[in-house]
């Protein structure tokens, strides 16, 4: 689909370089041209306010490591059928918070653009589903949750998906519907295993070694994930809950939960349950990733406890 591009205007008394200075974005040379003259935009690209950052693709200079700027350069220069995808695409939608050095870009398999080293072209067979975010055009959520999770570092990947998942913008089913119409992705299996612990109630990391690592035997099946409950008016909801026992179990982040102003909402929380009847156990990160048994001995203990009452 080609879109209009409006172009900036130049205020009374004001430079090409001032209007492009305004926004982070890539213009043609006759773009440039159409905004001031020619040689306006001559002048400004030898003085260097005005960098060339791909064949007929300028940015003002001030702009030229921007990832916004960028990525509409590479668009601009890909052609009207591409896409952003990858990791990029994860961050325009906001599963990842940083911005990828590479920028990766879909087109059509019998397109064969040759990119420069800040860009990957990634060809395809198929035509994905794609949603314009600010000016960029890219791939829909489930795309590029799939496209962009290979990409990202191991230590990234799992909270990368959950945060999809968060956002309301995608689910497990979408994903893995999406996957079944892709041919070949990075990391495949491991997505899939991402999901299926998504399925089962895991929001995070944590939840999910400790679904899959920690609380994943027979005795701990009876427990229900991301159960809500209501104490003195207000909802609580939590991360592993005994229904028989009235316990429930919290899995506490490190980044989360290491400040004073968490503990209090923490202690207050706990102390609002017990009010109910629930005893809470709570876990640490260090806990569930480097003492898996024990986690499992002092959750044993307190649900023998609770059932010999």
């Amino acid at each position: 689909m080609t879109h209009l591009r409006p172009l900036p205007t130049v205020a009374p008394g004001g430079s090409l370089v001032e209007a492009l200075r305004r926004e982070p974005r890539a213009f043609t040379f006759d773009e440039l041209k159409g905004i001031t003259s020619e040689r306006k935009a001559r002048t400004a690209i030898a003085r260097g306010d005005i960098v060339r950052l791909l064949p007929d693709t300028y940015v003002a200079a001030i702009h030229a490591e921007s990832f916004a700027a960028r990525v509409d350069a590479a668009l601009l220069w890909a052609g009207p059928n591409a896409a952003v995808s990858g990791v990029a695409a994860m961050f325009l939608w906001g599963f990842v918070v940083e911005p990828p050095e590479i920028i990766e870009i879909a087109v059509p398999h019998r397109e064969r653009p040759y990119p420069p080293t800040w860009i990957r072209v990634r060809r395809l067979t198929y035509r994905p589903p794609t949603t314009r975010i600010g000016r960029a055009t890219v791939l829909g959520p489930d795309m590029a949750v799939i496209h962009g999770f290979g990409g990202l570092a191991r230590g990234d990947r799992s909270s990368a998906v959950h945060r999809a998942f968060r956002s309301g913008f995608t689910t497990a089913r979408a994903i893995r519907d999406a996957l079944a119409r892709v041919p070949r992705c990075t990391a495949r299996a491991e997505l899939l295993r991402r999901v299926e612990a998504a399925e089962r109630g895991a929001e995070n990391y944590l939840e999910e070694v400790g679904l899959r690592r920690v609380f994943n035997t027979g005795e701990f099946a009876r427990f229900l994930r991301q159960h809500r409950v209501t104490a003195q008016g207000e909802f609580f909801r939590l991360d592993m809950y005994d229904p028989s026992t009235m316990t429930a179990v919290e899995l506490d982040g490190a980044a989360s939960h290491a400040n004073p102003e968490q503990r209090q909402r923490d202690v207050r929380r706990d102390a609002l349950l017990a009010g109910i009847g629930i005893q809470t156990v709570r876990l640490t990160y260090d806990d569930i990733i480097e003492r898996p048994e024990q986690c499992r001995a002092r959750v044993r203990e307190v649900l023998e406890a609770r059932s010999a009452r």
